[in-house]
């Protein structure tokens, strides 16, 4: 693993190899989250809202210094809340680190809207679920260094 400074300011640790990711199966066959460029202003409020194909989705406009990972991060939260899922912060960066290494580490403009479809999330919170209690105790070396209050991110 290296250690990469992200733009929020907080460590996160990178899988260099997917011997991690998410217990150790590698998923190359998995697509990229889809990152909604719109830059048209949107409600401040976080929306769990449905698509076209009546799918529910957690869309968030980029505020100023709002990174990828910590959307990510708020829709995690956001999905265990409204499921009653008790997902973990060691688990939630797993997910957000993950998630954002396979989306490029994208750069946000402000006003940006990024839409997270309720089915990635639930794939992702599945898979980290299932992580060994070697992984999460790995992850959970992080957790000190990572801000876990989303309330003004997104918004």
């Amino acid at each position: 693993m290296k250690i990469v400074r992200l733009l929020g300011g907080y460590l996160a640790a990178v899988a260099v190899v997917t011997t991690i990711v998410m217990g150790g199966q590698a998923q190359a066959t998995e697509k990229k989250p889809e990152v909604k460029t719109e830059q048209k202003k949107a409600p401040s409020k976080t929306e769990v809202k449905k698509t076209s194909s009546k799918e529910a989705a957690y869309s968030y406009v980029a505020q100023p210094g709002d990174a990828y990972a910590q959307l990510v991060r708020k829709a995690v939260q956001t999905y265990g809340i409204q499921n009653k899922k008790e997902i973990g912060q060691a688990r939630i960066l797993a997910i957000e680190t993950i998630a954002s290494e396979k989306a490029g580490w994208p750069l946000l403009n402000e006003g940006q809207i990024v839409s997270f479809k309720q089915s990635q999330i639930k794939a992702w919170v599945d898979e980290a679920m299932k992580l060994p209690a070697e992984d999460v105790a790995a992850w959970q070396t992080y957790v000190p260094y990572v801000n876990f209050d989303t309330r003004n991110i997104g918004e």
